[in-house]
Formats: structure tokens, C-alpha cells, sequence
């Protein structure tokens, strides 16, 4: 992984996890600690913060775990597949988005990927 990279993807992912502070912090401290107060529904306020907080909590792990996980290896049976074909296969050039049903080629690994 490159410097800029590196900071590339530190920079994305402390701006995704501000928002989720951000986000947790507006709905316990705005919306449960004062609007629901305010409106007299005090009784909402226990299991709208257990609901959210559960569902808060997964989402956060789950993106931690997604943007920290290894994104794996190319398939034997997929590397079998480029060396058959060789310069028959067209490559295209890698992008940051879904390419879908083009083979493109990997920087990094220096590796044809589907």
C-alpha cells in the first residue's frame, strides 16, 4: 500500500466513523434525551435507545470489521482460467468503482482479476 493510499483510506474511514459518533451522539443526546422529554413521552425513551443503540452498535461493527478484513485471494480455479486464455483476455485498467463482466488488472498483486 502507497503512503497516499494509506492516508487516502485513514482519511475515509475517520470521516465514516465521525458520522456514526455524530450520529449516536444527535439521537441519544437531541432526540432522547430532549425531543422525546419535551413531548412528555419519557416512557419511549428506554426502548427507542436500546432499539437504536443495538442497531447503532451492529452497523458500526460491521463497517469496522468490513473496512479492516482482508479482502481475500483470487481463486485457483480463476488464475487456471487467465493462464488458459493468455492474450486473449482482455484487460482493462482498475477503477474505483464496479466494474461489472470486465477482467482488470491489479496494480499491487500485478495479477488479472475477474
Amino acid at each position: 500500500v502507497t503512503m497516499r493510499g494509506f492516508r487516502c483510506t485513514s482519511a475515509t474511514m475517520f470521516a465514516s466513523f465521525a458520522c456514526f459518533i455524530f450520529e449516536g451522539a444527535a439521537y441519544n443526546i437531541i432526540f432522547l434525551g430532549r425531543i422525546l422529554h419535551a413531548m412528555g413521552k419519557d416512557m419511549l425513551v428506554v426502548p427507542f435507545g436500546i432499539l437504536f443503540n443495538i442497531a447503532w452498535g451492529l452497523a458500526l461493527v460491521c463497517y469496522m470489521r468490513t473496512h479492516l478484513s482482508d479482502p481475500g485471494k483470487l481463486p485457483k480455479s480463476w488464475q487456471d482460467f487467465v493462464l488458459s486464455v493468455g492474450d486473449a483476455l482482455p484487460l482493462y485498467p482498475a477503477r474505483h468503482e464496479w466494474q461489472p463482466g470486465l477482467a482488470t488488472y491489479c496494480e499491487r498483486c500485478e495479477l488479472a482479476r475477474p
